[in-house]
């Protein structure tokens, strides 16, 4: 049984998401994408599945109004503000310095979300966060605090549960579980610590790899495994050791559309396979998934999260990279 079914869930997405071998990049079976791009929650991505938890979470505390926060380009931050607008809460959005007008900024004032600008650096969110719930308490509200990255254990029960959706889908094709290789991109940690978590929740050992593209492995390892602990605390389970999982450093490695060019990988998921790769988390996770030795019985599974706004974004960089490389010297 998977015990994540017993915490209250705002349903947002469509699950379970697909799991299918890439269809060019490949002639065999030894690379299976896991489409979270397709939960078909506006562009959340895998930032559904937190969100359901939490969203549900705040509604049992009786809270009014959430607040989070992250950096203007921050996925989570707009999804968050979606969900909140679905699950009938207010919503304060909470952002670092940067560009004032994204993709993700526009959808949260497009939810009703109040946007303030801290003025300060991405690292400062949580501490803003907490000071404006404490300020929304003195006005007699009820706030639910909400972390970069939904990074909370109720908000990695959502990744919990995904370990045991994952696990469900490679037997129906016929893959034994323990020889698939996870790779999962890390930037709060919430889903890595999740899917830890549930996997030890299944007594299960496969090899899971977490691409951080956010602080150095050592730091990461250590916040994911504390992280896992706890959501296994609220399942009942026992709590993953150090050795379910590696994290693969990318830190400070965050690719352009440029190099991504000129390195293969993110034209062959465009123009092969029809899926849009963002430049900070699903170019580095896919060049690592590349990589890896892999068979059709001992296959990896590279996690596709989303991250549509920034995929988009990022190809006005290769366009740009494309035109200097075709137009002849003195052309304009």
């Amino acid at each position: 049984m998977n015990p994540c079914e017993r915490w209250p869930r705002l349903w947002l997405g469509v699950f379970p998401t697909p799991l299918h071998r890439v269809r060019r990049l490949r002639d065999d079976a030894s690379l299976l994408l896991k489409r979270d791009d397709l939960t078909g929650f506006g562009l959340a991505g895998n930032k559904a599945r937190p969100l359901e938890f939490l969203m549900a979470d705040a509604i049992a505390h009786g809270c009014d109004i959430v607040v989070t926060g992250g950096a203007p380009t921050s996925n989570f931050a707009g999804a968050c503000a979606h969900a909140s607008a679905v699950a009938g809460l207010d919503c304060e959005v909470l952002v670092a310095d940067g560009p004032a007008s994204t993709v993700p900024i526009r959808l949260a004032r497009a939810c009703g979300a109040a946007v303030r600008a801290t003025g300060g650096d991405r690292a400062l969110i949580e501490d803003a966060i907490a000071k404006r719930v404490i300020d929304l308490e003195l006005e007699g509200r009820h706030p639910y605090p909400v972390p970069r990255g939904g990074a909370t254990p109720v908000g990695a029960l959502g990744f919990a549960s995904a370990a045991f959706e994952v696990h469900a889908q490679l037997e129906d094709q016929g893959v034994d579980p323990t020889r698939a290789t996870i790779v999962l991109p890390v930037g709060s940690g919430a889903s890595l610590a999740g899917f830890i978590a549930g996997s030890a929740a299944m007594d299960l050992a496969w090899r899971v790899v977490g691409v951080s593209v956010s602080r150095p492995a050592p730091q990461m390892a250590s916040h994911v495994l504390a992280l896992a602990a706890a959501c296994s605390a609220l399942m009942g389970s026992r709590p993953a050791t150090s050795g379910a999982f590696t994290i693969v450093d990318r830190t400070g490695d965050v690719l352009t559309e440029e190099r991504a060019d000129d390195m293969g990988a993110a034209r062959f998921m465009r123009e092969s396979e029809g899926i849009l790769l963002d430049p900070h988390y699903g170019i580095p996770t896919f060049e690592v998934a590349w990589t890896m030795t892999a068979t059709a019985e001992q296959p990896v599974v590279l996690w596709q999260t989303g991250g549509i706004p920034a995929a988009v974004e990022s190809l006005d960089a290769g366009n740009e990279h494309e035109r200097r490389v075709l137009t002849p010297s003195g052309s304009m």
